[in-house]
């Protein structure tokens, strides 16, 4: 079987300055309903800025910056999903042969539909339509258009595998039928998507980047702090995602990229905690609570520091599929939270 390898799960889920979903892996995948919040606010945005821009005149286009604004959102927003319908790629070859004809694997020791998602594509619709408008995001604009076919049959086939019942009746017909527009879209997809994420991610990181030196420039020093730990835990988990490393082979980790990223890391909280503790600091950005991340930059230290001594014990983790302290689905568990509510507090 061929492997299905999910990598860059949180690199590309952060856009400090701007309010995200952060919907990383399945940490956040919930159910259909909640699932469509993030892609209908930004069909909404589109809808309402459209209308806007019509009623001043029929010709007249959004600014540049509302469309950059727009497109890069839904551009980082389709990224994410490409992760989530990866993952379903990967739980769905967990159990089901990969090859032309339908077959489940003997003693896989999970079910059909196992840890299946389901996905709304519309999102996809989205970025078909902002792939069209300016500003131009060259690689990404063609990446956008190519990629939407494939996924967007994914995502609707896994969407009912999750929610067919019937699945198993006359020796599996349905989960014969379901199995062929997977088997045919899956190498294209994968090999699409994993280009767009590499682009989606030096886009982000240039911005990103950009973001943090304008706050420290302008004495945002919390804020910084904030979105750089960020930065450094995407950091920590890209360096495993380069090296191939799941919670399945863990051990195999090399740590000598890893340890002075946990220096860092453990650098920047501190410094958020500094900052946090200045009354002065706090006016000056303008937050009312001295600890506005709460306990989480700490428990994502933590998670660093237990998957090091993970690596450290040799000691393989005996269910990888699952959150585990010590693995990295653990550090990408904390790092969602982080995300979430360091979109709540800093957000504009």
């Amino acid at each position: 079987m061929k492997q299905h390898i999910v990598k860059g799960l949180l690199v590309f889920c952060v856009s400090l300055s701007i309010m995200l979903v952060s919907g990383c892996s399945k940490l956040n995948s919930g159910d259909e309903d909640s699932v469509k919040d993030s892609s209908t606010v930004f069909s909404e945005s589109i809808a309402e800025s459209e209308a806007e821009s019509n009623s001043e005149s029929d010709s007249e286009d959004l600014d540049v910056e509302t469309m950059d604004f727009i497109k890069y959102n839904i551009y980082v927003e389709m990224n994410n999903y490409m992760i989530r319908v990866l993952d379903n790629i990967n739980s769905y070859y967990t159990v089901v042969e990969d090859s032309s004809e339908f077959a489940l694997i003997p003693d896989s020791g999970y079910t059909y539909k196992y840890d299946i998602s389901p996905l709304d594509s519309s999102i996809v619709d989205d970025a078909v339509t902002v792939a069209s408008m300016e500003p131009t995001f060259e690689v990404l604009d063609d990446l956008a258009q190519k990629i939407a076919e494939p996924m967007k049959i994914l995502m609707d086939t896994f969407s009912e595998i999750y929610s067919c019942y019937d699945f198993a009746d006359n020796q599996y017909a349905r989960a014969k039928e379901l199995h062929v527009p997977i088997q045919e879209n899956v190498a294209a997809f994968e090999e699409l998507a994993y280009a767009f994420m590499d682009e989606i991610s030096n886009i982000s990181d240039e911005r990103v980047s950009a973001s943090e030196q304008k706050m420290l420039d302008e004495g945002q020093l919390i804020a910084y702090n904030a979105s750089h730990m960020i930065t450094v835990a995407n950091r920590i988990l890209d360096e495993c995602y380069k090296q191939g490393i799941d919670d399945a082979n863990i051990t195999e980790l090399d740590l000598t990229n890893i340890r002075p990223l946990y220096e860092e890391l453990t650098e920047t909280v501190a410094a958020f905690h500094e900052a946090t503790s200045d009354s002065d600091q706090l006016m000056k950005e303008s937050l009312s609570s001295s600890t506005p991340l709460y306990g989480l930059p700490d428990s994502l230290v933590q998670s660093v520091e237990w998957m090091i001594k993970q690596v450290e014990s040799q000691v393989p983790i005996q269910d990888p599929g699952r959150e585990y302290l010590g693995g990295i689905i653990h550090i990408e568990q904390e790092l969602s939270e982080c995300i979430d509510q360091y979109n709540a507090v800093f957000a504009e």
